[in-house]
């Protein structure tokens, strides 16, 4: 593919910033060769969705009902804001959740298709299981389309719906407000090459065509038409029924023997996502289009390259094209279907294919329905659109044609077989005003990296699933001690201190700026190597606490439902453990997120199995990053000395003081084999050690 400046500029900020992109463009721009061509070379972990299964598998992924497991029937947002429940927990497996983590880009092809509802859900669940508020949970969201083509279906939801949307469309969407996205627009249209027929195109997509334009396109109606003018075209039109009724009666006029073709199905290829007909049936002398573009590289067809059945002999056919004549041998194609995984080993996205669909890449073709038309191109057609019934369809019919000679119109087009939305208008305008450029994309850049790391101190993930965990603990036999320092910790020594951090002191630094770069900065460098300890220490200690909380409960009390609660936070909370960890030394976000996708590869979840099967050991360590401190200064003062370890203090000694957290002599001396010696000799100093590993000191207070 041949890249413009605006491909080039779309590519810099998907490989550089999180922001949200909508890209448009009219019938014919490249839309879907520019999505192949990011698939194929942007570097992010990425998965590709469509609103229905022939859309999808097009553009070589999945439906987004299927990856997102969206439930069918309207959505409504007073449900998804209350969605943090046990239920929503276990809909989203561990597997899948472990992908939905690691995601980098989601790109949603025709998103012109997708209900505004459907966009909030799927903000809604990135958000939960990523643990961020931010649009999408952190994932830079790529949606695909032209919204003045095929509209979404939602008449039979639109009564219940209708109440918290002003449209259907995605650009309703509650997120879709609330989010700064970039539009970008691809102006060149490839298809039509014709200025005039492209004028009354634009004309009629934006549902302002002038009466000369419409009389200069009614130019191509002829009421004399006989079929020997329209033998080698194809017929678009609105409904199915008459589509099916012209193919099966002209394949019935045609002498000679019918032959069937049986596709090889292989493995999960869901019957609603078959592209091609099971069962094919062909005559010499039937109308046929190719639905597939030429993948041997040789570019002999492509999707929408029209011709008529020469010969068929032994199984193999033999087309002749209606646009230069020449004959060609087809061979069968083979469509995949895509499943998305997670490396193990390097968090990155695969593609697996999980079926296969074998079949010659040929559909009957005197008629075809708009719906299917889209995203094809004609050299010659018949187009039906006095039926015309929905927003974009005279449209969508109209451009599917390459030049205006090779059109011909059954009836004569009016004003009302152009529908087009107004809110669809109005949106369009208003999204085309703003063109982003070079100095906008580093700006953006710039503030990719504040948001990302305010998203660091962001708990609200692990204040929900905390509750949610407490609450199902609360039916069973529950330490009261641990569930209030478990609170005190999280809501006080966390989630109040990130707050006022953020607000009074991250937010103000972020905002200066001097600070053009923040890992250039070493004032900001400095204060997030403090934050980092502060709440590395708080967050080891919650994990700890929390681990004791549901690990004291008689197996037979607990419900199972507990399981899928305590790995949602165990994880959430491993993941600001890493983050903080690497915080001190990173070099780049890059470098903190690619450690947070190893802990969520490598998190072993909890259940009542693997409860039932592990043994107790030997010795269990509280707050072991505190015990290995202990242990280093241990060996460090009997060096100093000239004395066995053991004699400085016990292994015994150095794991209460760990488990207990002293925070005072006369507390410290309390613990057995410690004494009132051993506290005078080295009591400040371990005291010091306990206030620094919990965070105590006035960074933020």
């Amino acid at each position: 593919m041949i890249l413009d400046q605006i491909h080039e500029l779309i590519l810099r900020f998907i490989e550089n910033t999180d922001q949200p992109i909508f890209l448009t463009g009219k019938a014919g721009s490249g839309k879907t060769t520019f999505l192949h061509h990011i698939r194929a070379n942007v570097s992010k972990s990425m998965a590709v969705v469509a609103p229905t299964a022939i859309a999808a598998i097009n553009a070589g992924g999945v439906t987004l009902h299927s990856f997102f497991q969206i439930p069918f029937g309207p959505l409504l947002p007073s449900n998804q804001e209350k969605a943090f429940t046990t239920t929503s927990i276990k809909q989203i497996n561990q597997e899948k959740a472990k992908l939905l983590k690691c995601l980098d880009l989601l790109i949603i092809d025709e998103i012109s298709m997708v209900r505004a509802d459907i966009l909030d859900y799927i903000h809604s669940v990135l958000c939960q299981v990523r643990g961020s508020n931010r649009p999408f949970g952190g994932v830079q969201l790529l949606m695909i389309g032209d919204p003045y083509q095929l509209p979404p279906v939602y008449q039979n939801d639109w009564p219940v719906l209708s109440s918290f949307y002003e449209g259907p469309y995605f650009f309703n969407s509650r997120i879709f407000k609330q989010s700064p996205f970039l539009t970008f627009e691809l102006d060149k249209v490839y298809r039509q090459n014709n200025p005039a027929f492209i004028e009354i195109l634009n004309s009629i997509r934006s549902g302002n065509v002038s009466t000369d334009l419409l009389a200069v396109l009614n130019t191509r109606y002829s009421a004399t038409l006989n079929a020997d003018q329209v033998k080698d075209h194809i017929t678009l039109s609105t409904h199915n029924k008459l589509v099916s009724d012209i193919n099966q009666m002209r394949l019935e006029e045609l002498e000679g023997e019918a032959h069937i073709f049986k596709a090889v199905i292989t493995g999960d290829f869901p019957r609603e996502a078959y592209p091609a007909e099971e069962e094919l049936v062909l005559k010499e002398g039937a109308h046929v289009m190719f639905i597939k573009n030429d993948t041997s590289g040789k570019k002999q067809y492509y999707n929408g390259r029209s011709g008529r059945i020469a010969r068929i002999e032994q199984g193999r056919i033999w087309i002749t094209f209606l646009d230069d004549g020449s004959e060609f041998i087809v061979n069968p194609e083979i469509w995949h279907n895509v499943k998305y995984s997670l490396s193990e080993t390097e968090g990155k996205i695969n593609e697996s294919n999980t079926g296969s669909f074998t079949q010659f890449p040929l559909r009957l073709s005197w008629a075809i329905t708009i719906h299917k038309s889209q995203g094809l191109s004609f050299e010659k057609a018949v187009i039906d659109v006095n039926s015309a019934f929905a927003h974009g369809q005279t449209y969508v019919a109209l451009s599917r044609c390459r030049s205006l000679e090779g059109l011909i119109l059954k009836d004569p087009v009016r004003q009302q077989n152009i529908i087009c939305d107004p809110l669809i208008v109005r949106f369009m305008k208003k999204a085309l005003d703003e063109k982003p450029d070079m100095d906008f994309l580093d700006k953006v850049i710039t503030e990719t990296d504040k948001q990302q790391l305010i998203d660091l101190f962001d708990f609200s993930l692990i204040s929900q699933s905390f509750k949610l965990f407490q609450s199902i603990l609360i039916e069973n036999v529950l330490s009261e001690s641990k569930a209030t320092n478990a609170n005190k910790t999280l809501n006080q020594e966390v989630i109040q201190v990130a707050n006022k951090f953020v607000k009074q002191d991250l937010s103000i630094l972020l905002a200066d700026p001097s600070y053009a770069t923040i890992w250039q900065s070493e004032v900001i460098l400095n204060r997030l190597r403090k934050a980092a300890a502060y709440f590395l220490a708080k967050v080891t200690l919650l994990r700890q606490i929390v681990h004791e909380m549901y690990a004291d409960q008689s197996l037979d009390e607990l419900s199972l439902d507990i399981y899928p609660v305590v790995n949602h936070l165990l994880v959430a909370l491993d993941e600001k453990i890493t983050a903080f960890t690497h915080l001190p030394v990173a070099s780049s976000f890059k470098n903190i997120l690619d450690a947070v996708k190893q802990v969520v590869l490598t998190y072993q979840p909890v259940s009542h199995n693997s409860a039932q099967k592990t043994q107790p050991k030997e010795v269990e360590i509280t707050n072991p990053v505190l015990y290995e401190q202990l242990i280093s200064w241990r060996k460090e003062i009997a060096l100093q000395r000239d004395v066995p370890e053991y004699t400085i203090l016990s292994d015994s000694v150095l794991r209460e003081i760990s488990k207990k957290l002293p925070r005072s002599l006369s507390q410290l001396s309390q613990i057995k084999n410690f004494g009132q010696l051993k506290a005078t000799d080295f009591g400040s100093e371990l005291i010091r050690m306990i206030g620094s590993f919990l965070g105590e000191n006035e960074l933020f207070f």
